[in-house]
């Protein structure tokens, strides 16, 4: 009887997870990583991203190499696809999700849904974050707050947030349940 050599499985950085609400803007699950399981909502739901939608309760996975995104189905048969800006995500369903990257000087890319769908925790959008995430009012950014007149960056260090107005602001640290006014825009970080 010979044994059976199993591949070893390649370490993957675990996801953490928060969900921020912006004053005027919404609310928005922040989730790390570099590999995203993607589903429909069921009682037994694991994946990362959860679409209250008729999707299967594991549709596929998004990966980041580099600064790309990629879609893999579940399927066998599925090849992965690489997602740029505005790509919608190819799953079967009533749901539309597609991928925005609106900054050039990040990495971080925006999930949203078109129509009358929800991601789960009831929030607009889901953010993949690599390290900042811009928000205001500009269409370079991650978070869209139209009635803001600033902006804001938020960086994340060692599993901590920190958020500075414009280029030229001071980081100051995002205590969670805490809100934080910075300039026009009002934020409250949340463990997810």
């Amino acid at each position: 009887m010979s044994a059976i050599k199993t591949k070893p499985k390649t370490p993957q950085s675990p996801v953490s997870r928060w969900r921020l609400w912006v004053d005027g803007c919404g609310g928005y699950l922040l989730v790390t990583g570099v590999q995203w399981s993607v589903g429909g909502l069921s009682r037994a739901s694991t994946v990362d991203i959860c679409v209250q939608a008729d999707w299967p309760r594991l549709a596929g996975q998004i990966s980041r190499r580099g600064a790309d995104y990629f879609w893999q189905g579940q399927r066998s048969a599925d090849q992965k696809i690489l997602l740029t800006d505005g790509t919608q995500v190819p799953v079967d369903g009533s749901a539309l999700m597609t991928l925005g990257k609106p900054s050039q000087l990040s990495d971080t890319a925006v999930l949203a849904l078109n129509g009358h769908h929800r991601f789960d925790q009831h929030v607009d959008g889901v953010v993949l974050v690599r390290e900042t995430i811009l928000v205001g009012p500009g269409s370079d950014c991650h978070l869209r707050c139209r009635d803001a007149s600033d902006r804001a960056i938020l960086q994340l260090k060692d599993n901590q947030w920190y958020a500075k107005a414009g280029l030229a602001g001071e980081f100051q640290k995002l205590e969670l349940g805490c809100r934080v006014v910075i300039q026009s825009l009002a934020m409250t970080l949340e463990l997810a």
